[in-house]
């Protein structure tokens, strides 16, 4: 976090409110499935059922959370002045979550709706009090997904265009991706995706199917690409 902002106390500090929302959310869903997920077993002493730790233990995680999400300081509620002045607004939002609330209960029963009512209030209270830090903060750890699409893309190309060519191919792409733009990085991840394709499939074997494109190959060529690219 930077320091800009953690040296005004009275800010939200960035993605703090997003990161207790998430952990509420999920110890939420974790509560909600307790009862198909444990047993609760006819004559067995109270402390011994095997419901009884996890409900403990998630139980604490939605309390103690629940607590430490009120309790962050948030950005206050802003909203247009003509949304802050329309009465019929709040009272027509306020009828909105009445109703899905009865409307969750109808579905699932009251004991089985309360942790999904609980859960659509940690989200709309997460929507109003976020910062512009939380925001940009999402934006981060977000980024990491993108990482899991690039190695996604390599594993499914692979298949179909071959093991050299793909890596070939990505190993310059995710090295000017990464922020390398000269030419001698470009082509030293080059040499590096040949040599590494050459140990593991040449040299050590690996069972990497053949791609669907070698197919197209002369004869000789192609019984030398499917055995050693």
């Amino acid at each position: 976090m930077s320091e800009e902002i953690s040296e005004h106390p009275d800010r939200p500090q960035r993605g703090q409110v997003l990161f207790a929302a998430l952990f509420l959310i999920c110890a939420t869903l974790l509560i909600a499935s307790i009862g198909s997920q444990t047993k609760w077993l006819q004559g067995k002493d109270f402390f011994a059922q095997p419901r009884f730790w996890p409900a403990i233990g998630v139980g604490g995680m939605v309390i103690f959370t629940a607590l430490h999400f009120w309790h962050l300081p948030r950005k206050p509620r802003r909203l247009p002045r003509w949304m802050r002045e329309a009465d019929w607004l709040q009272w027509a939002e306020s009828l909105f979550w009445a109703v899905l609330a009865v409307g969750f209960s109808l579905w699932l029963g009251p004991v089985a709706a309360a942790p999904m009512v609980f859960l659509v209030a940690t989200i709309r209270v997460t929507w109003l009090y976020q910062h512009w830090t939380d925001r940009r903060e999402a934006k981060v750890w977000a980024s990491v997904f993108e990482w899991a699409a690039w190695f996604l893309a390599y594993v499914f190309l692979v298949p179909f265009i071959g093991y050299l060519p793909v890596t070939l191919a990505f190993a310059p792409i995710l090295t000017w991706r990464v922020g390398y733009r000269d030419r001698l990085m470009l082509w030293t991840a080059v040499i590096f995706a040949f040599i590494v394709v050459l140990v593991f499939k040449s040299f050590l074997q690996v069972k990497i199917p053949g791609a669907a494109l070698y197919e197209y190959l002369p004869g000789a060529l192609r019984s030398f690409f499917i055995l050693h690219f």
